[in-house]
């Protein structure tokens, strides 16, 4: 394999031409895992993205809880976890790899934390100023959402899985779409067939066959795009034995070529741009709802 691979051609990103892109890309994940304090006399371990990506997550079951009914505290907090993680929970499951999210000490208490504050503050200070400040908070924290998605489905995800060097699944494209995809989506996913987000629990069919759902077509399209714009997959180099290989590969060289960080970068903002624009509208459905629901209640007292 290496001494096919050293025979594909050198592509230049079309975004060489460009430094102040460049060096955004080369940002990018330094950005992402930056603490709110970091500095040499003092240390807080705690990501100023996971953070607002924590409460993001919190701020989403809490709404759900508020249309739907609230259930027992440590209920709603599972299933907070649950969305927070999925995506690492089924891609380690599929792998046969540890759970990240056991891996680091602070990233369940820092999420756990986010939704005892989201919910256990006197008068609901906190859902209430993401309420009131609404869809200005929706928009912001589905945006920052993005950019995390966005990397995370192409570093964490298909590149993870390509770096498996020695074993099989770090040559299959199938592997890198159903892992990037899984990693973006695995929250919603799970609740799907588990429905977790109810009361009550119960293993059902899931309609994401059926009426495939935002979160999966977003990270499904990044990690096919990530794919394509990189020129990782070739048939030359993973499979060059397919019928019509190389035409096809010429056909996949025809897509602009963007390096890895790029493509990091491309990625998030796009991811950012859908859930910021999806999160303004499903805000004023929110909106609607609530109204509704407060005219039923209303009503029912009268």
């Amino acid at each position: 394999m290496e001494a096919t691979s050293e025979t594909l051609p050198q592509r230049i990103s079309v975004l060489s031409g460009y430094p102040m892109a460049q060096q955004m890309a080369s940002a990018y994940p330094s950005i992402l895992s930056k603490h709110w304090i970091d500095n040499e006399d003092v240390a807080l371990p705690i990501g100023i993205f996971a953070t607002l990506h924590a409460i993001r997550i919190a701020y989403e079951v809490r709404k759900g809880m508020h249309l739907n009914g609230r259930q027992p505290l440590l209920q709603e907090l599972f299933t907070m976890l649950t969305f927070s993680f999925g995506g690492a929970i089924l891609t380690a499951l599929m792998l046969g790899r540890p759970q990240p999210w056991l891996e680091n000490n602070t990233t369940v208490p820092i999420y756990a934390s986010a939704y005892l504050l989201m919910t256990c503050l006197p008068a609901d200070l906190l859902y209430r100023f993401l309420r009131n400040t609404s869809p200005v908070s929706d928009m912001f924290l589905a945006s920052v959402d993005g950019l995390i998605r966005g990397y995370g489905v192409t570093a964490a995800g298909v590149d993870m899985v390509r770096n498996m060097k020695g074993h099989p699944i770090s040559d299959s494209l199938v592997a890198w779409i159903v892992i990037g995809t899984s990693l973006g989506s695995g929250g919603g996913i799970i609740d799907d067939f588990l429905q977790i987000s109810r009361a009550r629990w119960s293993f059902r069919t899931p309609t994401m066959f059926t009426q495939v759902s935002l979160d999966i077509k977003l990270s499904f399209f990044a990690t096919v795009g990530y794919i394509l714009s990189t020129h990782a997959w070739s048939f030359a180099e993973h499979a060059p034995g397919f019928p019509f290989s190389s035409l096809l590969d010429s056909i996949l060289g025809m897509v602009p070529h963007l390096s890895n960080q790029e493509a990091h970068m491309i990625s998030g903002l796009l991811c950012s741009a859908v859930l910021g624009t999806a999160a303004h509208l499903r805000a004023r459905e929110f909106a609607a709802a609530e109204r509704r629901m407060l005219e039923t209640a209303r009503s029912k007292k009268d």
